[in-house]
């Protein structure tokens, strides 16, 4: 089966095409993820309808840079202006279709038919799309453009849960005998997996698949989100979660003992707002403003500092989520732990969860994508479309900001 897949959540413009030979084997033909990070970094987090622009200016170019990689390329249809004359009623029934679908992307509309609807279909099986969560303006064009491209083609569709995307991510193993080949070892149930991102943080239960169970959530900040914003706490440079994990890399862990909110617990649920408080409190105290009403600090930082506050701010925050994923391992008697999501990446929480579970949970593996698979990606929701995924007729398929495993 082979599927072309569609990321648009956030601030990646992602597609790929993905050839799955077997539930095993996996034969990437096109991957490309095209990051607006530097456009967001100036107002320091992703400004929505900015997203949404980008998507809209990326998307077709990308698709055809994707085709041409993968060798699918379509040809131009032969005898254009002949074919619209012969089928003008369905030509034109066509074009209102992609009119009404694309309304809310203009400069997409133009795009798709300027460029994509001379093309022939590829030879793919299927399109899958992230229909949620994300932010709202980001999945929309993604959503769209998917449901266009499968009434142009006539290709089915499949909606893929964005954390869906980033529990399959840790499945996904390279090959060692091909760059552009990843292994799908066979699944060993039950699951747990650690999801951590931006605007998630999950611990997800899978006991036969492909059933999914929240079993704790956070019940305010995501841990990517704290990342973030202790970052801009330290006047670190957006994105602020890999800046956080070099500075901490060069500061010390135990210098200031901050706290991990909720890690004695008997539930499997998590908070971050009160270690970010905390982080800020600290912050404010070194700078000496005693007050909360004095604004200019009466000293600044110095690097030591940043380095040592990043430090001890990333051990509360490993602390609890590997503490709780351990534990619920064990409760739960799991085979297979996973780790997905943006902060995947961490290395510190990489080589945390690994050896808490070696030491206290060894029966498990401990299986986590590669880091350029952590962020959000297309590959992905090729997998989650491939294992998981029902096909749909593309008038089916919207978006959903609260979408939830399960």
């Amino acid at each position: 089966m082979r599927i072309l897949a569609i990321e648009t959540s956030c601030d990646e413009t992602a597609i790929a095409i993905v050839d799955f030979r077997n539930r095993n084997c996996v034969d990437i033909l096109s991957h490309i993820v095209s990051s607006q990070v530097k456009l967001h970094a100036e107002y320091g987090g992703v400004v929505p309808n900015l997203a949404n622009r980008e998507h809209q200016k990326n998307l077709v170019p990308i698709l055809l840079h994707a085709l041409r990689e993968s060798r699918i390329n379509p040809r131009l249809h032969q005898g254009q202006e002949s074919r619209k004359r012969e089928n003008k009623k369905s030509f034109d029934s066509l074009s209102l279709l992609l009119d009404s679908i694309l309304a809310r992307e203009p400069v997409l509309l133009r795009q798709f038919k300027k460029h994509l609807t001379p093309l022939s279909p590829p030879n793919i099986d299927a399109i899958a799309v992230t229909y949620g969560p994300g932010l709202a303006p980001a999945r929309w064009v993604g959503v769209n453009f998917a449901r266009a491209l499968a009434v142009l083609w006539d290709k089915p569709l499949i909606p893929v849960n964005h954390m869906a995307g980033h529990l399959f991510s840790a499945l996904l193993q390279e090959s060692r005998e091909k760059d552009s080949q990843f292994l799908i070892p066979n699944s060993q149930f039950s699951m747990l997996a650690l999801l951590v991102s931006g605007g998630h943080t999950e611990l997800v239960l899978v006991k036969k698949p492909w059933r999914f169970q929240i079993i704790g959530e956070t019940r305010d900040d995501a841990v990517g989100e704290a990342f973030d914003k202790v970052a801009r706490m330290l006047g670190l440079p957006y994105p602020g979660g890999p800046e956080i994990s070099r500075l901490a890399a060069t500061g010390d862990p135990q210098k200031y003992p901050l706290p991990s909110p909720m890690i004695n617990t008997k539930n499997y649920d998590f908070s971050f707002s009160g270690l970010k408080t905390a982080t800020w409190h600290l912050a404010r105290n070194l700078r000496g403003l005693a007050s909360l009403h004095e604004a200019k600090p009466r000293r600044e930082l110095t690097l030591r500092q940043k380095a040592d506050i990043a430090a001890s701010f990333e051990k509360a925050a490993v602390d609890v989520l590997v503490k709780k994923t351990v534990r619920a391992a064990k409760e739960y008697k799991v085979r297979t732990v996973l780790l997905g999501g943006g902060v995947a990446a961490n290395v510190v929480l990489r080589a945390a969860l690994a050896r808490a579970l070696k030491r206290e949970w060894p029966r498990s593996t401990f299986q986590v994508p590669s880091s350029d698979l952590c962020g959000d990606n297309a590959l992905m929701i090729a997998a989650a479309a491939y294992m998981t995924g029902k096909k749909k007729v593309p008038t089916d398929v919207g978006t959903d900001a609260n979408a939830r495993l399960g």
